[in-house]
C-alpha cells in the first residue's frame, strides 16, 4: 500500500477550506493540511513535503510571494509542485507574471467545491483518483 498522498490548502474562507479538506479526505483517501495564512503555508511548505499545493492569491495577490519561494527552491517541496492557484481576481498585468510560475491551473472564483474537488484528484492522481471515482450505490 503506497502513502496517502498529501496536498496542502491555503485559503481564508473557512467554509470552502473545510468543506473541500472534508471531501478530499473522505473520497479521495488524501491528507489536508489547511491553513488560512499564507505565513502558516510557508512554514507548512518549509517544514512539510506535499504532494500539491491548492493556494488562495488573496486580494492583494499575498500568495504570489509564496508562490515565487516555493518556485525559488527554498522549501523542502519540489520547485515544480503541482499548484492551483485561486483567486476571486485577478488583474491583467498579474497574469504574465503568475504564467511565468507555472501554475497547473487558476480557478477564479465562484466555483463549484466539486470543480476544485475534481482538481485535487487530476493533480495527485494514483489511488485518489481510483478511490474518488467509485461511487456509492443509490
Amino acid at each position: 500500500m503506497s502513502a496517502r498522498k498529501q496536498v496542502l490548502l491555503v485559503e481564508p474562507h473557512s467554509l470552502f477550506r473545510r468543506t473541500l479538506a472534508g471531501i478530499a479526505r473522505q473520497l479521495a483517501g488524501v491528507d489536508v493540511h489547511e491553513t488560512s495564512s499564507h505565513e502558516a503555508g510557508r512554514v507548512i511548505l518549509e517544514t512539510q513535503r506535499v504532494d500539491c499545493l491548492l493556494l488562495n492569491l488573496g486580494d492583494d495577490l499575498a500568495g504570489l510571494k509564496l508562490l515565487k519561494i516555493l518556485r525559488a527552491g527554498q522549501t523542502i517541496n519540489r520547485r515544480d509542485l503541482p499548484t492551483v492557484l485561486l483567486a476571486e481576481v485577478v488583474g491583467a498585468d498579474a497574469i504574465a507574471e503568475l504564467k511565468a510560475l507555472h501554475p497547473q491551473r487558476l480557478m477564479l472564483m465562484p466555483f463549484k467545491v466539486r470543480t476544485a474537488f475534481d482538481v485535487v484528484v487530476g493533480l495527485v492522481g494514483g489511488e485518489a483518483a481510483a478511490s474518488a471515482a467509485v461511487k456509492p450505490a443509490a
